[in-house]
């Protein structure tokens, strides 16, 4: 599109909550509100930068040992039925081009890719992408997965290859990172309490807000552990595919309203000056 710049023009980081979406959870609104309302601001902002695409990273899409996954089919489908909400759903036209220049990227760089079968997405992609298509996007979209045996040198050699899949064509990219922080942040949290997992999240917050994404590898991988977090391979493949430097960071939020951590944050803003 002549007169755009190419490449990726937009990444964030938002969670992935089935309650912070209202069919879900609109009995704990109030609960969760600075997550959902901050979701719908990234959103809204991804739309107005008018990508052509989006490329979506999940910790819950279907993992395989040894290989990053690229959704496969014509459509990407999925709802939050498994939460008593069939209603939310989402159904977008998968970017197959996208798809076949990331998987020879990968390729290129030593990493291998399967492609997961046609089927509903996880809750990983679905959450994010509700407020996307509630904002108004419907344009082509991909969703990728991580090994299952994942480490933060092969994400960031995973994002190294979607940035140069990204600049294949003349195209404009948004990417998302879907991560949760820690689960563990207060008593009756889901997998338990400890009272050191709070520390990842505000150690996450400051390296966000701070715009220098290369600080992710630097948490200690003990903290990581015991925080239960499923944020940072996400994070690791997104923050790389930017060269993990992002123009005009912004944490929105951080909230821990069931023991587990919702970060909402813009981690690069091509548009915004």
């Amino acid at each position: 599109m002549a007169g755009r710049r190419s490449g990726v023009t937009f990444a964030a980081l938002l969670p992935h909550p089935p309650i912070a979406v209202p069919d879900v959870g609109a009995h704990f609104a109030a609960a969760s509100l600075a997550t959902t309302t901050n979701s719908r601001e990234v959103a809204r902002r991804l739309v107005r930068a008018r990508p052509d695409r989006i490329a979506l990273v999940s910790p819950h899409a279907p993992r395989r040992a040894g290989s990053f996954g690229i959704w496969s089919g014509g459509e990407l489908r999925g709802d939050l039925e498994m939460f008593q909400a069939p209603a939310a759903r989402v159904a977008l036209p998968n970017d197959t081009d996208l798809c076949a220049e990331l998987a020879g990227a990968a390729a290129r760089a030593g990493l291998a890719t399967w492609p997961i079968p046609p089927g509903l997405l996880d809750h990983g992609s679905v959450v994010p992408l509700w407020f996307l298509c509630e904002a108004g996007w419907a344009g082509p979209t991909v969703v990728l997965s991580l090994p299952a045996d994942a480490d933060l040198s092969q994400c960031t050699r995973f994002g190294t290859a979607l940035a140069e899949a990204c600049e294949s064509r003349e195209a404009c990219t948004a990417l998302i990172a879907s991560g949760d922080g820690t689960h563990r942040a207060r008593p009756g949290a889901p997998a338990g309490y400890a009272p050191r997992a709070i520390e990842f999240d505000q150690h996450l917050g400051a390296i966000l807000a701070a715009g220098d994404l290369r600080a992710v590898h630097d948490i200690d991988p003990a903290l990581r552990s015991l925080a239960a977090e499923d944020t940072c391979e996400s994070l690791g493949v997104i923050a790389a595919a930017i060269d993990h430097v992002g123009r005009r960071p912004e944490v929105l939020s951080q909230e821990h309203p069931f023991g587990v951590g919702y970060t909402v944050a813009i981690l690069h803003d091509a548009n915004r000056r």
